[in-house]
């Protein structure tokens, strides 16, 4: 072995005395004092021993004078401690490592700050929209009926007041209810309510005990000029004719399809003659006329859909001209057969308009006559032109009715024909001709049963 070796170089430099010699056995060496017959361990797998001799061997400081020799390399091995039996576990623990701990705090930090900014962006937004509802602010004017089931408490009201459109916050409500102790005191019944009532207005209305007294329904047909819807409404207590006339002409309204109304043309007549859509509306007694107004006017903007200004575009027609068309044609025929018909009639003189550069429709005379003058404190030829249609080019100045969705699909959609003249008689029966000549004709035979109207008539 090379322990060994080196341990027998190294001895065999030294000294020793002539009765002494080293034996070398498997892995031991000895050494051996012939003299006195003494032996001792020099190496043991590769240890070196103590050979100092205490008694008189003559090898006295015999360890002192060898050289140290270095041990063989061996690899250590590290024993880990026997963890008691009791021990939940076997393994030696893992150091903890310290935790980033600044970090941690900036991204704490951060979360916390975000969190708070959201949180008062919401609650920002939730005081404005509750404020802007419980005002009943930059809300739809739109007529309601809310039913209120027997046993219904704040919330059930708050509830059925959220889906049918007359609240938008209804845990607002509830507190409003709480703080002006409202609870309790709402009676069961069937209500009509509008979505810019207040808060207030709500709760008094539901206190109240049954829906309001003061409440009247009336239905316009179409083909009713302003004037007249007006004295309908006068007749039922909500407004008079002339305040509702006059808020149409003064007061400023916003609606998108607006945008379409010539503005300042001094020869129209009323500004919103053909916006105040027919239908059956709910009102309050006494009132106000915008109030009033802006329910004919958002029931005319449900009404006008996205297809029929898709149409419009592809004839070359704007809003208005549409509009005036279709108040012309609910004049002249009562039933949507006739109207289409009437309608191409009208089409194909526009076609032609070299030719027939007039309408030439009696019915724009009428308005003129009917509703116009009567109204003016003073003569307005220019305005009296502008709405014959025997006098002027093309479409009159402006609507002379209030069309239905009838009539307005009719100016749209025509129907294909030859025809240039039409006309009525007392039973109402059309006649149609292609030329002059035929409408003679028609003529003749409609004065036999009387009252005849229709285009070149006069």
């Amino acid at each position: 072995m090379l322990s060994q070796q080196l341990l027998l170089q190294q001895l065999t430099r030294i000294h020793l005395p002539g009765n002494a010699n080293f034996i070398c056995l498997a892995d031991v060496i000895y050494y051996e004092n012939r003299q006195n017959g003494v032996t001792r361990e020099v190496m043991f797998g590769g240890t070196l021993m103590d050979i100092n001799d205490k008694e008189n061997d003559g090898i006295n400081g015999f360890e002192a004078s060898i050289p140290p020799v270095p041990p063989p390399h061996r690899p250590v091995k590290h024993r880990v401690p026997q963890q008691p039996s009791g021990a939940r576990n076997n393994r030696p623990q893992r150091a903890k490592q310290p935790k980033p701990k600044k970090k941690y705090r900036v991204m704490r930090a951060l979360l916390i700050t975000v969190g708070l900014v959201a949180l008062g962006a919401f609650l920002a937004f939730f005081a404005l929209e509750s404020a802007s509802d419980m005002l009943g602010l930059a809300q739809d004017d739109k007529t309601i009926t809310v039913k209120i089931p027997e046993g219904s408490g704040t919330g059930d009201i708050a509830k059925i007041l959220k889906q049918s459109g007359v609240i938008e916050t209804p845990l607002t409500f509830r507190l409003y209810s709480k703080f002006k102790k409202a609870d309790g005191k709402y009676q069961f019944g069937e209500y009509i309510l509008n979505s810019n009532m207040s808060y207030s207005q709500i709760i008094i209305a539901l206190k109240s005990g049954n829906d309001r007294q003061d409440v009247v329904k009336i239905s316009f047909p179409e083909g009713l000029t302003i004037w007249e819807i007006g004295k309908k409404l006068e007749e039922n207590n909500v407004c008079t004719a002339q305040e509702f006339a006059d808020t149409l002409q003064k007061e400023p309204f916003e609606y998108d399809f607006m945008k379409d109304i010539p503005a300042n043309n001094p020869s129209r007549f009323y500004k919103y003659e053909g916006y105040i859509f027919p239908n059956t509306y709910d009102f309050f007694v006494g009132e106000n006329p915008v109030s009033v107004a802006k329910k004919f006017f958002n029931s005319f903007n449900e009404n006008i859909t996205a297809e029929m200004y898709d149409r419009m575009k592809e004839l070359g027609l704007t809003l208005d001209e549409t509009i005036t068309l279709a108040s012309i044609i609910q004049k002249e025929a009562s039933y949507p057969q006739d109207m289409n018909a009437v309608s191409g009639v009208f089409h194909n003189r526009f076609a032609q308009e070299d030719t027939y550069p007039q309408m030439q429709s009696d019915v724009t005379i009428f308005y003129v006559e009917k509703f116009i003058k009567p109204r003016l404190t003073t003569a307005n030829q220019a305005m009296y032109d502008a709405y014959n249609t025997y006098k002027c080019t093309g479409l009159p100045a402006g609507p002379i009715a209030n069309p239905g969705v009838d009539a307005i699909k009719a100016a749209l959609y025509p129907d294909s024909n030859e025809y240039y003249y039409f006309l009525t008689d007392k039973e109402g029966k059309f006649y149609y001709a292609k030329t002059m000549a035929e409408h003679e004709k028609n003529i003749y035979a409609a004065s036999k049963v009387g009252d005849v109207n229709g285009i070149a008539t006069d």
